[in-house]
């Protein structure tokens, strides 16, 4: 069966080692590839570098040689404009004088290898030409709509290119006023023709375009390149070309770049598609090349360079293929090598896994920290290794042959006192493979040293025997105890500290009890200070109905004397409404001044406004202050209406009072009402003299005033802020632009969820 496992064991190791190795293979094959394909790019890299090196110094030398070639054409329409024969010609308009300035430009076009040459009148009809004798000559041809004209009649040198009406070849045109004193009389031109520059650099191993500012290739060494675009324009700039008639009908096409990448800042390489005729068929190719540009700045146009790739691409893809090939032989040579190898290495195996298993064995019974003994089946010791004998300190050779209860102890009673006890039976009997003990080691007189013991079933081929495991447990025991004495003190110190803590926790419940009776009594002498400063407008709203009462009462006796009963009857009625009155101004200053803490459930907040008003309504009348109340909007928050109401109270009495202390002639308070989501925020503002910084500071701190001397204790608006905060608002105060303060109080907006989930709480 333990044969059959290993080779189990063994085929499985196999199959995940192979499955291993084709991963590896997989991942080096993968990593080969990536090699070759980043190599190639990176010698590809570094050919394009060389060769943008080179096509740097073709460049500098083509513009140079471009720039240099024209420059000393520029000039000539000055020295043009200069000459009495050109101005005399267009003065008289002489044909003696007109036929010899034409052979003049004619000898000057020969000597100077420029294009053309001509005069153009103030009309820009062209009088004389240098080419007056050909088919295409200039003469009597009016060209007042090209560009280089307007420029110089307008008294400025002229620059133009553009393909000629006559000859039909492109050129670049300069033009210079010719003056008669004062005035302008004419212009003279001078075409430089761009094609020989195209011959004398269409044998190169590069190829050039000459782009105008729109990108257009005006000239090249490829002549199909000729009039097509390197980039995009869009139909307006298409159609101010056609109007200029730059070009004539030429058609202004895109060249056809398939793919354009930056290589640095200077350079690009771009692929092209070209026509190639082969064997009577039209093929498209796509070519590649290395482009560079640099501005020649006298021209206004630019100059680039296309390096073909062509040949630096087949050397890469030749470098490529070698270099696999190559690794493909050594993978190869490299694949046999390590499968001889293997076949070697797999025979070496198997006739030296026996002598190292059993080497291995042995070391670690002789080696380890742990004490083990072999039983017999008859539970006889049968061997041990040094480690037992480290334990006990003495060597136990005399002990082979002797039962296990000479040498272990259990801490259980009548363990393991002979042979045949529970311990062995339990194995044996109940199929336990594995048991653990407690106990300790004892030979002879030594000290017990504390083990715990297990004990394992062994199937030998042959026969049964049984391997103890002792492992040192004094480290342990010891620990244990210290555990258990650690345990005991936290237990102390933790009871002393929960009487320590009760106690300091039932003081703290007294304080807060105090506290809070304090600010009870500190609220209600608040009401009661302001009852007391309304108590005066009190008696006056009392006193009114009261004598009001007299008379009626009065009246109606003399009313029912005379008989009058109807005119009795209505006194009374008004003496009814005149008490109602009273009591309500009475039961208003009661509520007002009931003692009680905050009680949390949903208030209107206009009849909290209202209540407060009938409260101060009456000393607004007698200081002459104007009470303005926004609309109601309806607004319900979660708060104590009583409390709410004395808020409001102190708010309008320290509003009062800052109009009163003002010099201000505008006395009005005007109390607002402004709603978000989730809260609703009641303002008072006043036209008073504002807040002080240091007011602003300490404004809710106790016992702090900006009244007169004598005129509050500072307690008002703290009070009013401890309010606020235990039904869960805020109060601020600032001044406001227009002067005066406004205090703000932001309660939060009733929500009938949140009130039916406290009182299921």
């Amino acid at each position: 069966m333990n044969s059959l496992m290993e080779k189990y064991r063994l085929g499985t190791k196999r199959l995940i080692s192979s499955k291993q190795w084709i991963w590896f293979y997989l991942f080096t094959f993968f990593m080969v590839v990536l090699l070759i394909w980043k190599g190639g790019e990176a010698l590809k890299n570094q050919q394009i570098k060389t060769l943008r090196m080179d096509t740097i110094e073709e460049l500098n030398q083509l513009a140079n040689v471009l720039e240099s070639a024209i420059a000393k054409y520029q000039h000539m329409p000055t020295l043009l404009a200069s000459n009495d024969r050109v101005k005399k010609a267009l003065r008289d308009g002489f044909e003696s004088d007109i036929n010899q300035l034409n052979r003049e430009l004619e000898q000057i076009n020969r000597i100077t290898e420029a294009s053309d040459s001509y005069i153009l009148n103030a009309d820009g009809l062209t009088i004389a030409a240098s080419n007056y004798g050909g088919g295409s000559s200039f003469v009597g041809s009016n060209y007042v709509f090209r560009p280089y004209f307007k420029d110089a009649i307008a008294g400025k040198p002229g620059r133009y290119y553009a393909l000629g009406i006559m000859s039909n070849r492109r050129g670049y045109y300069f033009s210079y006023p010719i003056y008669e004193g004062e005035s302008i009389i004419g212009v003279a031109v001078v075409k430089v023709d761009l094609t020989q520059f195209e011959k004398r650099f269409a044998n190169q191993n590069y190829e050039f375009v000459l782009l105008d500012p729109d990108n257009v290739v005006f000239s090249g060494s490829r002549p199909n390149w000729v009039y097509r675009v390197l980039g995009e324009l869009s139909h307006e700039e298409l159609k101010r070309i056609a109007d200029s008639q730059r070009y004539g009908d030429k058609a202004i096409e895109k060249l056809a770049i398939t793919y354009q990448k930056s290589f640095d800042d200077q350079s690009h390489i771009i692929d092209i598609l070209e026509n190639k005729n082969t064997n009577n068929s039209d093929n498209l190719n796509r070519v590649s090349y290395l482009k560079m540009s640099r501005p020649i700045s006298l021209l206004g146009f630019q100059v680039s360079i296309l390096a073909p790739l062509k040949i630096l691409n087949e050397d890469i893809a030749l470098w490529r293929a070698i270099f696999a090939g190559g690794v493909t032989i050594t993978a190869l040579l490299f694949g046999l090598a390590m499968l001889r190898t293997r076949m070697l290495r797999e025979r070496s195996d198997a006739n030296e896994m026996t002598r190292h298993n059993q080497a291995y064995i042995r070391e670690v019974i002789q080696n380890t920290q742990a004490g083990l003994v072999t039983l017999d089946e008859n539970h006889k010791i049968e061997s041990f290794n040094p480690a037992v004998e480290r334990l006990v300190g003495q060597p136990l050779a005399p002990l082979v042959g002797q039962p296990l209860s000479v040498l272990f102890r259990s801490d259980g009673e009548g363990f393991m006192t002979s042979p045949s006890d529970d311990f062995f039976d339990a194995i044996n009997n109940l199929g336990i493979k594995v048991l653990t003990r407690e106990g300790s080691l004892c030979y002879f007189e030594q000290a017990p040293v504390p083990v715990e013991m297990t004990l394992c079933e062994m199937q030998l081929p042959n026969r049964l025997s049984y391997l103890v495991t002792f492992h040192d447990m004094t480290e342990r025991k010891r620990y244990e105890q210290e555990i258990t004495q650690a345990r005991i003190d936290l237990e102390e110190r933790v009871r002393e500290r929960t009487f320590e803590l009760e106690g300091a926790n039932i003081r703290l419940r007294q304080e807060i009890e105090e506290h809070k009776g304090t600010q009870r009594e500190l609220i209600q002498t608040a009401k009661l200070a302001v009852l007391g400063q309304l108590s005066a407008g009190l008696n006056h709203e009392l006193n009114q109905p009261l004598t009001a009462i007299r008379a009626f009462a009065g009246n109606g006796l003399k009313f029912l004397d005379r008989g009058q009963y109807d005119q009795a009857q209505t006194n009374l009625q008004h003496i009814s409404q005149l008490g109602h009155h009273m009591s309500d101004i009475i039961a208003r200053f009661k509520v007002f001044a009931r003692k009680g803490d905050v009680h949390q459930g949903p208030i209107a907040v206009q009849t909290a406004i209202m209540g407060a008003i009938k409260i101060m309504g009456t000393r607004y009348k007698e200081v002459d202050i104007e009470l303005v109340v926004t609309e109601d909007k309806g607004f319900i928050v979660n708060g104590d209406m009583v409390f709410l109401e004395q808020v409001l109270v102190n708010l309008l009495a320290n509003a009062a009072d800052a109009i009163l202390e003002s010099p201000s002639h505008d006395r009005r308070v005007c109390i607002e009402q402004k709603g978000t989501d989730d809260s609703v925020i009641i303002c008072v503002q006043d036209t008073g003299s504002g807040l002080s910084d240091e007011a602003v500071r300490n404004l809710f701190e106790p016992f702090f005033t900006s009244k007169s001397s004598g005129l509050g204790l500072g307690l008002g608006l703290s009070i009013s802020q401890r309010i606020i905060d235990a039904m869960g608002g805020q109060i601020s105060a600032s001044n406001m632009a227009s002067g005066g303060a406004e205090f703000c109080v932001r309660l939060p907006r009733f929500q009938p969820s949140s009130m039916a989930y406290d009182n299921a709480l």
